[in-house]
């Protein structure tokens, strides 16, 4: 089998680390670009699939399928600043900035955090709201513009959190009031969106402030500096920014703020550029499935990061500071150290000396295979998913379908261990299948993947293509209303309504509303379906459209695409 990039279970890069080689000032100075590929998966708090989040790096855009997965395509990004951005309706937008090396995929996992409404307050009178987790939230008289209720939004995030990796946005890389760059550690974030009662975002009015007292943990509470920098994160630059203080007050933080979206009670430290890579009994076998974890001794925090693909790994980490580092192999019985050593303190950037892991426990076992579609042929397009209960670990194969999976046959587990493929430009998926585990290595062959996908819309609007699963289609004499569940929510989504009596045939559309556009009439006249399939209800709608439309502000539009849509009514 060929060399693979490989996704895992987990995030590529968090607190101080990492990713390539740093050269100047991300935000101002010359700094090289590189050939990146960005892929891996999207997941709510409960470690879910999230299918229809948008991801984005430069001008590549993608959403994820059922398992929560995406690939984009290469793309041309700074080295030291190689942003993703990622949304969903209904939770907060997130970013981050890597360092990558060139012709290098980044594999990443990344859990979205809810929006959960907190509470609300009249905008002219003011109110304090609570934030489960510890956080008071008080709001002056005239904080937000009008009389009517304003509705708060916010998550506290939990610094010594085992999934912060996970879920904060940003790499704490921030920019210090005085322009500087520097590794943060936190001592809280919070993140805060205020709507009003249309729904629609608000901020605090000008000259007003916000006070906010943020819980210190009791494992930080004696490291805790009388007083900190408060720090904003933006979403754009991919960097906290310093603005204000916040006092101690007994186990608290007490500061304010003019403006919302996340914010940080950060210390901040002079930072250094470390590296290395990471294999597998020899040189020749990059460790591609294992994070290595740095923990600072002086204080105890910690901080974590996936090697790339050539089991290389690198960031920022404080100046002057003695750190235990340690590697580890996520499994589906928990993390196993291979590694430990005591590095530091460093003056300078660094270059690691390479370290081999040999004799590796529990059995690691290479499950490998290739995947083709229904006439036997290679699909370069797809990946595999290998799950032990609710453990998934997730891996591309390259451009002949083929793939190799490094999994650890620790002791414990009971459930199968299942496989699945998937070609993700023909919606179609293997026969999930129980792998053997007697032998380390284990060679599937060729799978096919030819079983369609049940239900989705596949549409390409003005170039961009977008994927939906699991709409809806509902038959009301004499129309047909295809949707998909986001549709009103975020601007990814689509429907369509034409007329044509439950039977198949080519039909004009009455309306159509796709990714907030949206025309009816003589402007959406000139686009028309093809039904290929009508069922009966809890049976597939299938066909495909094409066509042009025009907005009411004159601007026009191409769009066309497929669906597979259940028959609700």
């Amino acid at each position: 089998m060929k060399h693979l990039k490989v996704y895992l279970l987990a995030t590529l890069l968090l607190s101080t680390l990492w990713f390539a080689c740093r050269d100047q000032d991300p935000l101002g100075g010359f700094t090289p670009e590189v050939d990146v590929v960005f892929a891996g998966r999207i997941l709510d708090e409960d470690n879910q699939p999230l299918e229809g989040a948008r991801v984005q790096a430069g001008a590549q855009i993608a959403l994820t399928d059922a398992n929560g997965v995406f690939r984009l395509g290469k793309e041309r990004l700074p080295a030291n600043d190689a942003k993703i951005t990622v949304s969903r309706i209904g939770y907060f937008n997130f970013s981050r900035a890597y360092f990558a090396k060139n012709g290098t995929t980044l594999n990443v996992t990344i859990q979205l955090l809810r929006k959960e409404l907190v509470g609300s307050f009249n905008g002219n009178a003011g109110g304090t709201v609570q934030v489960p987790g510890g956080v008071t939230l008080v709001f002056p008289a005239g904080a937000v513009a009008g009389s009517g209720a304003v509705n708060v939004f916010a998550r506290y995030i939990d610094p010594v959190s085992p999934d912060l990796s996970m879920h904060m946005p940003g790499d704490l890389r921030g920019i210090s009031a005085g322009g500087a760059e520097q590794t943060l550690a936190t001592f809280g974030m919070l993140a805060v969106e205020l709507n009003n009662a249309a729904g629609q975002e608000v901020q605090i009015a000008n000259g007003q402030e916000v006070e906010i007292s943020m819980p210190i943990a009791a494992g930080q509470l004696s490291v805790a500096p009388a007083e900190i920098p408060l720090w904003y994160y933006d979403l754009v630059k991919a960097r906290w920014m310093e603005e204000g203080k916040a006092q101690k007050t007994g186990n608290q933080y007490v500061g304010k703020v003019r403006h919302f979206s996340f914010w940080n009670c950060d210390a901040g430290f002079p930072l250094i550029q470390l590296q290395g890579s990471v294999f597998l009994e020899d040189l020749d076998h990059p460790a591609i499935n294992v994070t290595v974890k740095l923990t600072i001794l002086s204080n105890g925090w910690s901080s974590y990061g996936w090697v790339s693909d050539d089991g290389w790994f690198g960031g920022t980490v404080p100046l002057n500071e003695a750190m235990l580092m340690e590697v580890r192999m996520p499994t589906a019985c928990g993390p196993e150290v291979f590694y430990s050593q005591t590095i530091g303190p460093f003056t300078d950037d660094v270059t690691l000396p390479d370290v081999i892991i040999s004799n590796a426990t529990p059995q690691l076992v290479t499950i490998s295979g290739r995947v083709v579609d229904c006439n036997n042929s290679p699909v370069a397009n797809s990946y595999a998913k290998i799950q032990v209960g609710d453990w998934v670990q997730i891996v591309f194969a390259d451009q002949g379908g083929e793939f190799s999976i490094p999994f650890q046959n620790c002791i414990g587990i009971t459930d199968d261990v299942l496989l699945t493929c998937f070609d993700v430009v023909n919606l179609n998926s293997s026969q999930a299948q129980v792998v053997p585990l007697a032998n380390n290595t284990v060679d599937l062959g060729d799978i096919p993947a030819c079983q369609a996908l049940d239900f989705y819309v596949q549409y390409t609007l003005d170039g961009q293509t977008f994927l939906i699963s699991d709409p809806s289609g509902e038959y009301l004499p004499p129309l047909t209303y295809l949707t998909s569940q986001d549709s009103f929510q975020n601007n990814t989504g689509i429907i369509i309504l034409f007329e044509n009596n439950a039977q198949t045939g080519t039909f004009p559309l009455q309306s159509i509303f796709v990714n907030g556009l949206e025309a009816s009439g003589a402007q959406a006249a000139n686009i028309t379906t093809n039904v290929t399939a009508y069922g009966n209800v809890g049976e597939p709608i299938i066909g495909n459209f094409n066509g042009n439309f025009q907005t009411s502000n004159g601007n026009n539009h191409a769009v066309n695409g497929l669906y597979r849509v259940l028959r609700s009514q």
